[in-house]
């Protein structure tokens, strides 16, 4: 097994950009993964596993071994020191194992979602990876089929936006196109469309969302552009009784995906 020890080994640089740098993940087509159960997730969501490096000051030899069973043969593991670990990771309480991951190439127009009344959520250029994070970990919690990042502000491999996804990135089908892309597919295949807004909506739980269904979500600063105000969409809203006049957008999408799934379970 390599061991590393020097924080200017090549290899721990290249891991280094890709945690710092989206032209470096794009470029690669790799992004950076921390911490046992978010690497076990991504090796059920069978994305490729290029190289894992592991500290021993973390993580005994005897718990990764036991930990690492489960993954295929052929990824890399590579021994490295407390100091180069500390360099490589983001995380304050880490635990002991960081890994290279290749991204997925995933075509929307080619995705087939696997029940009958499919529930979607789409992201217009969201700003904030721990907002898309958030989102992305509430959606696996929901069961939600699918989320679609439109118009993409940004990199849906930030290390914050799997931090906060609290491995829910792995787990739920995520797409980015553009707006166009993903009004054509929910009219396609007959998705209602419901839009999240203040102007000309109605209360969001006057609405059947037990049929197939996507909440459309605008950006934090701006909300949702003009395209999504079409005679194909509903326009909801989420009452608001203080003095804010609106919600973060990973609570609110929360609120919706939340009254669609009370209203399928009831």
């Amino acid at each position: 097994m390599i061991h590393i020890s020097s924080v200017q080994n090549e290899r721990v640089k290249q891991l280094v950009s890709l945690q710092s740098k989206a032209k470096s993940r794009k470029e690669k087509k790799q992004f950076v993964v921390e911490g046992r159960r978010e690497l076990h997730l991504a090796h059920l969501a069978n994305y490729i596993i290029e190289t894992i490096f592991w500290c021993s000051d973390i993580l005994d030899e005897a718990h990764f071994t036991s930990w690492f069973a489960s993954f295929k043969s052929d990824v890399q593991v590579v021994s490295v020191s407390l100091a180069v670990y500390q360099k490589m990771v983001m995380r304050d309480t880490t635990e002991g194992v960081v890994g290279i991951l290749d991204q997925k190439e995933q075509s929307l127009s080619t995705w087939q979602p696997k029940k009958s009344t499919p529930l979607l959520v789409v992201l217009e250029a969201i700003e904030k990876p721990g907002n898309l994070g958030a989102i992305l970990r509430t959606a696996d919690a929901a069961g939600v089929d699918a989320v679609l990042v439109t118009e993409e502000y940004t990199d849906i491999h930030n290390p914050n936006v799997i931090r906060s996804s609290v491995g829910g990135f792995f787990a739920v089908p995520v797409f980015v196109c553009s707006n166009e892309e993903a009004k054509a597919y929910l009219l396609e295949n007959r998705i209602a469309i419901y839009t999240a807004s203040l102007q000309k909506s109605v209360e969001y739980n006057a609405n059947n969302y037990t049929q197939s269904t996507a909440f459309v979500m605008g950006s934090e600063a701006k909300g949702l552009s003009s395209f999504w105000y079409s005679k194909e969409a509903t326009a909801i809203k989420i009452p608001m009784l203080g003095q804010v006049d609106s919600l973060n957008v990973s609570v609110a999408s929360a609120v919706l995906i939340y009254e669609a799934i009370r209203q399928r379970n009831c």
